[in-house]
């Protein structure tokens, strides 16, 4: 065969998922079970390479067992909407939380309770009292600050989805202060503009 056939095969495999992608979500499933998270984001990051498309997911919530919520937010496609199961926004809430950004992850608790079990709800509800004494009153401006040099940072990195995800964190924040302080630069930084 042709390397050029060769690369279109190749190609084809994992447009229809790959074989073998399935082994891998189901040993990286067992893995994450027995709290074996480095192998679960292992066997995760295999199948999201043979073209699984809920791997992704899957390995959001390994990073988050692992404690590195940033690989974790990129790993979930970003923060948008409670668009997936309970259990994914829950993962992807925790990531939010640990990463500071505490109104995108309230908003995405703020969704998972009724569609949750009662587990799940609970701590949910447990993290949503965390945030909710954290942002007791307006934010100072140094937090807004600090977020807007956060989406800076990872912008300068090339990590877009978290560049946003600070972006909109600031914006949000600023909208909960009377004089709106860089809520400009926020709400251009969120649309992934320079501001």
């Amino acid at each position: 065969m042709s390397p050029s056939g060769l690369v279109l095969c190749a190609s084809l495999i994992l447009v229809a998922g790959g074989p073998g992608a399935d082994e891998h979500v189901l040993a990286g499933a067992h893995a994450f079970r027995e709290a074996r998270y480095a192998e679960a984001l292992v066997e995760f990051r295999v199948a999201q390479a043979l073209g699984s498309r809920e791997s992704g997911d899957y390995a959001g919530a390994t990073l988050v067992k692992l404690e590195r919520p940033l690989e974790a937010i990129e790993a979930f496609g970003g923060l948008d909407g409670p668009d997936r199961d309970a259990l994914t926004d829950y993962y992807r809430a925790v990531a939010a939380h640990d990463a500071r950004l505490y109104l995108a992850a309230d908003r995405l608790l703020a969704a998972v309770g009724d569609r949750s079990g009662p587990k799940i709800a609970e701590q949910a509800a447990q993290l949503r009292e965390r945030i909710a004494a954290a942002l007791a009153g307006a934010p100072a401006p140094a937090a807004i600050d600090w977020y807007l040099a956060q989406c800076a940072e990872e912008r300068d990195l090339g990590r877009a989805i978290l560049s946003r995800a600070y972006c909109r964190e600031a914006a949000a924040q600023a909208l909960r202060r009377s004089d709106h302080y860089r809520l400009a630069e926020a709400q251009a930084g969120a649309t992934g503009a320079r501001p």
